[in-house]
């Protein structure tokens, strides 16, 4: 079995595979501010790590998305320039 797409390889822009969606649905889950609270940190703290790739765009919409909901639910700190993990 490939793991081609789920361990992306931070090198150059060419040698880079982006992660690859576990799966596609627009079905709305519920999570508990608790979890939340406990992945905004973990995500902040990743995300700031990585580096910017343009093949990022569409994981990096959906963390910024993520990032946005919990900062208007919960008073987080929303997603910031330090947390884009594309160029965009």
């Amino acid at each position: 079995m490939s793991d081609q797409g789920t361990t992306p390889t931070p090198t150059t822009e060419e040698e880079y595979v982006p992660y690859v969606p576990e799966f596609v649905s627009d079905e709305p889950i519920e999570i508990s501010g608790r979890d939340m609270g406990y992945l905004i940190k973990w995500m902040r703290i990743q995300l700031t790590a990585q580096a910017k790739h343009d093949n990022n765009s569409d994981l990096c919409q959906a963390l910024t998305s993520i990032m946005r909901e919990a900062s208007e639910v919960y008073g987080s700190e929303p997603g910031t320039r330090e947390t884009c993990i594309c160029h965009g």
